[in-house]
């Protein structure tokens, strides 16, 4: 049996199961939750979690669509996260008295990994998620969208279930620059958009200079003052760079949870055709595809 408690010792915990391999992540809202480098989890199944004390004493925060955090309302250590549509807690180690019996398997979210911190571990790591199977096996994205596509396919079930709109950009810069060059200059236009959105929101590198942004709970006007707020800021600091910018919108009413994946394959098309219809206009310019009445 594992124990463990919060830092003021009011919540304590029992786990009577194994927890599984502990994964290090370092996306920004496990960085900024933990005030840490990163966050050491490990899954618990539902039924293995008993609370011996405190457990009214646990508030709760949504710090990304259908990701719950829950911590200590009165010392503020954190002891669990859970995602609506998983059947286990998202369990943080730091919590944990005495050996529980797993070690670390990997890194994750390395692409957000604080520069100030050197991972210095022979463990795998992974600039988001660990390659995994696609929601739909029978319809695999192109190469330059796979990642997306799993991304997509888990924040449109959400949407679905909450009635929420969610919104996508495609994002093609046109440096002019030697490619020497390019990979620092993607790094600076990478870390402009995060500066930009929520944490909730996600970032994913395309081929060459392009970016998809996923845009949870967003509708197409917030989607666009978005778009041109990264428009901006990309042109600003990145003299000479031109940024053509395809928004699209899905509301959660033309979702079907049976058919997900046609609806992502639906919304990239949306936003690569407004992001051809900027890029066709001169660049420097954002386009959402309803604007355009098609």
């Amino acid at each position: 049996m594992i124990t463990g408690s919060c830092l003021c010792g009011q919540i304590r915990y029992e786990i009577r199961g194994e927890m599984g391999p502990i994964i290090h992540c370092h996306c920004p809202t496990c960085r900024k939750a933990h005030a840490s480098a990163f966050s050491s989890v490990a899954t618990v199944q539902l039924a293995d979690l008993t609370f011996t004390a405190g457990e009214a004493l646990l508030k709760n925060y949504e710090s990304s669509p259908g990701k719950r955090r829950y911590f200590c309302s009165n010392c503020g250590s954190q002891i669990y996260a859970r995602r609506e549509d998983q059947q286990h807690y998202i369990f943080r180690m730091g919590t944990v008295d005495g050996d529980p019996g797993t070690r670390p398997a990997r890194h994750i979210f390395t692409r957000y990994k604080a520069p100030w911190y050197n991972i210095g571990e022979d463990l795998p790591e992974h600039l988001e998620w660990p390659p995994q199977a696609e929601p739909d096996p029978g319809a695999a994205a192109p190469d330059e969208y796979r990642q997306l596509h799993l991304l997509m396919h888990e924040t449109l079930n959400l949407a679905a279930r909450k009635g929420a709109a969610t919104s996508l950009l495609l994002l093609n810069v046109d440096l002019s620059k030697e490619q020497s060059e390019l990979a620092q200059l993607l790094r600076v236009i990478h870390h402009q958009i995060r500066l930009n959105v929520r944490d909730s929101d996600m970032i994913e590198p395309l081929a060459e200079s392009r970016f998809a942004v996923l845009l949870p709970y967003t509708d197409a006007k917030a989607s666009m003052i978005l778009a041109e707020r990264i428009r901006n800021t990309v042109k600003g600091v990145m003299h000479g760079a031109i940024a053509s910018i395809g928004a699209a919108t899905v509301k959660s009413e033309h979702l079907n949870s049976d058919e997900l994946t046609l609806a992502v394959d639906q919304i990239i098309r949306m936003a690569e055709k407004a992001c051809d219809s900027s890029s066709h206009q001169g660049g420097d310019k954002a386009t959402h595809y309803n604007v355009q009445g098609k």
